[in-house]
């Protein structure tokens, strides 16, 4: 949840330097000309809008959907960055965004290659009648507020169904729509189970990647990729299932709030709202900033692979945090409480390589108490010292290198690595069918997922 914005200067300050994304560049010129191919979208969409991949289209402003937006595989949308572009599904609204693994669909910045930078539009933000935990709330960072409170509408229903988003990009998200207020690159408010999510990335953007306020949809398959703030953000009541997720960071880039690859609460001020923050993640890889412990010039606002806070009672089970300052921090006593009463579970997991500590308390939570918490036999949970003994050096993003020589190479754990086994799927949180068992722990185990064709790390030089 962002706090406070960077206005994307470029500050060389060795470790403490903030960039906006993961190539370096001073602002880009003002958006080119319309071409015969675009077409503008700078209206509200109340009836039923279908998009086709032989055109390109460009949202100016706000856009809100309370009807249905059909978006065929292989469409690119623009956002305008002068307009401050982005897609608002409002509660009732369907978004149906059905690509292919061999034709995603793409939301990106207006400006042409190597002039694209985080923050060169809004971004998509999905808006349901799913249970929250605040009576009034907004999405932030609108223009024209929307809201979605459990005082805007007389039931909330769990299964709520907002629409389709299946193998889609989005990327460059995450202007400032209100000074220091930002949208995320794919902000989920109030969302519902009868909703469909799986196969998205979210890249350069510059808030969190994916953001959850409240709501109940499961989602398969994310990446976060080179964003500004952290990875996945969850609050106000959020109860959904997420498996198979990947994040990697730039070394040299951060917020200003601290980038987190978890970072949940309750609500903002760690009430006792119901319903309760209780995500359940499983199948989870977040690459932080530290490949190794000697590297140079690493941005010093980064923090904790979990940041879990607030009241939250999120649970992780079966994912690997590797190269963060803090691999997991408990924050808060109400949090420590969740964590002893079982409400909030982490298990099988893997701190790998952190550069400051593996476990740590903070706000009355000891260290003593988060590491006994985490470290206990039941839970299975193991500490790493370094990525080599990991096995997963491959994984990092490559800051002295700049365009596709900083990818990481492969996600894969190489052979023999301590986390090809380890899963196990027998608590309760992890019952019933949405769950796909494997043995290995992260987001991979001898398949790379990422090396599927609806799969972008270069969009800065792509051509659309």
């Amino acid at each position: 949840m962002k706090k406070l914005f960077l206005n994307f200067a470029v500050v060389l300050l060795g470790a403490t330097t903030v960039f906006t994304s993961c190539d370096d560049k001073n602002d880009p010129e003002p958006e080119p000309t319309p071409t015969s191919k675009e077409k503008i979208i700078s209206s509200d969409i109340t009836g039923t809008r279908n998009l086709v991949a032989d055109s390109t289209y460009v949202l100016q402003g706000q856009i809100n959907v309370s009807g249905t937006i059909n978006i065929a595989a292989g469409t690119v949308i623009k956002g305008d960055k002068v307009t401050k572009g982005c897609l608002v599904v409002v509660p009732g609204g369907k978004i149906n965004a059905i690509g292919t693994a061999a034709k995603p669909i793409v939301f990106t910045s207006r400006l042409e290659p190597g002039l694209r930078a985080a923050g060169d539009w809004g971004g998509l933000v999905i808006v349901g009648k799913a249970p929250v935990n605040q009576s009034t709330a907004t999405v932030e960072g609108l223009t024209n507020a929307v809201e979605y409170g459990t005082s805007a509408f007389a039931t909330r229903d769990a299964a709520d169904n907002s629409g389709t988003l299946q193998y889609v990009r989005i990327e460059f998200a995450g202007i400032a729509l209100q000074p220091d207020k930002e949208i995320n690159g794919l902000t989920l408010c109030a969302v519902g189970s009868g909703t469909t999510i799986d196969h998205v990335q979210v890249s350069y953007s510059g808030d969190d990647s994916f953001e959850w306020f409240g709501g109940t949809v499961n989602a398969k398959y994310l990446i976060a990729y080179c964003g500004l703030d952290d990875e996945f953000d969850t609050d106000f009541g959020f109860t959904g299932k997420v498996q198979f997720a990947l994040g990697v960071r730039n070394p040299r880039v951060a917020d200003v709030s601290t980038s987190n690859g978890f970072e949940s609460d309750n609500d903002g001020s760690g009430t006792t709202a119901t319903p309760l923050t209780a995500p359940v993640f499983s199948n989870v890889t977040l690459i932080g900033p530290w490949k190794t412990a000697a590297d140079k010039n690493v941005n010093s606002m980064f923090g904790a692979g979990m940041h879990i806070r607030r009241n939250s009672s999120l649970s992780v089970f079966n994912s690997v945090f590797a190269g963060w300052n803090t691999g997991l921090l408990l924050d808060a006593t109400t949090t420590y409480a969740n964590a002893i009463a079982g409400n909030l579970a982490i298990q099988n997991n893997a701190l790998v390589a952190n550069k400051v500590k593996a476990v740590n308390g903070a706000s009355s939570v000891s260290e003593a108490d988060a590491l006994a918490f985490y470290s206990t036999s039941l839970f299975a949970n193991q500490i790493i010292a370094d990525n080599v003994t990991a096995k997963i050096s491959n994984s990092f993003y490559d800051a002295t290198k700049t365009g596709t020589a900083a990818i990481p190479t492969s996600f894969l754990p190489e052979t023999g690595s301590p986390l090809l086994s380890g899963a196990a799927f027998t608590h309760t949180k992890l019952s019933g069918s949405f769950f796909t068992q494997t043995n290995y722990i992260g987001a991979f185990g001898t398949a790379d997922w990422t090396k599927e064709t609806w799969v972008n790390f270069d969009p800065q030089n792509t051509v659309y």
